[in-house]
């Protein structure tokens, strides 16, 4: 990836909340006119930041996480106590809550909307293989990544391997952002085509699937492990691979 596209990249959540300064948002417009794969990027960031917003609407009027409440009770107390604090230190306190209150949101509401979830991890997905995709053909033996996954991030989890179904190949292994926490995130290509399988420890959820943003999701749980699967909204290619990954995955 350019640079010029990966400093993009690194701008598209504020560009989709509309939080960028006025600079800032006419370079990134500039770039995506001239860009078409950014802005297949930003389509799809922009339309999991509007999910999330419907989503959060059935919130409205909800439970709030005990912690949530309290610790925004505590930062408001002292923010009135004291007028000694300058106004960036304010700023800093106000963007603390918010990051707060962005995870707590996310946690609450991607565990009750499958729909949500769907949408958080194609945004990652489509990420990750935009910044993170495999370079010269590179690929990964399994039982490696799997002990990489281990050794460095203390994520116990199968990988399932490469095959010749359907030309299936291991790109990458990461671990990404999740509500609270961060996840496997196992990353395959087949015939040209990029999978994501996403491990999700400790919940269990009933078989669900959506087709959206221009990805099919697969969603399914073994004991208290569930996993995603996010593969291209026409899977006819890369059918036998999704089988395999499915199989394999526990």
């Amino acid at each position: 990836m350019k640079p010029t596209c990966r400093r993009i990249c690194n701008l598209l959540a504020q560009y989709a909340d509309g939080t960028l300064a006025a600079a800032e948002q006419a370079e990134v417009q500039r770039h995506l006119e001239a860009c078409p794969p950014c802005r297949v990027i930003a389509g799809k960031e922009c339309g999991g930041r509007q999910l999330l917003r419907a989503c959060a609407d059935r919130l409205r009027g909800g439970q709030v996480p005990e912690t949530l409440r309290s610790r925004c009770q505590e930062l408001s107390r002292r923010s009135a106590a004291s007028h000694l604090w300058s106004r960036r230190f304010v700023r800093l306190a106000a963007a603390a809550v918010l990051v707060i209150f962005t995870g707590s949101l996310l946690s609450v509401v991607t565990r009750q909307s499958d729909a949500l979830l769907a949408a958080q991890l194609t945004a990652d997905h489509v990420k990750c293989f935009a910044l993170f995709g495999p370079e010269d053909g590179r690929t990964l033996d399994a039982a490696q990544a799997q002990k990489m996954l281990q050794e460095r991030f203390g994520m116990n989890v199968h990988v399932p391997p490469g095959s010749g179904s359907g030309g299936l190949e291991l790109v990458n292994a990461r671990r990404c952002l999740y509500a609270e926490g961060r996840v496997p995130h196992l990353m395959y290509q087949a015939n040209g085509q990029d999978i994501s399988l996403f491990v999700l420890e400790g919940q269990s959820r009933p078989p669900a699937e959506f087709t959206a943003l221009g990805h099919h999701t697969r969603i399914w749980s073994r004991g208290d492990r569930t996993f995603v699967l996010i593969t291209p909204a026409s899977e006819a290619p890369v059918a036998e691979a999704v089988r395999s990954v499915a199989e394999e995955a526990r």
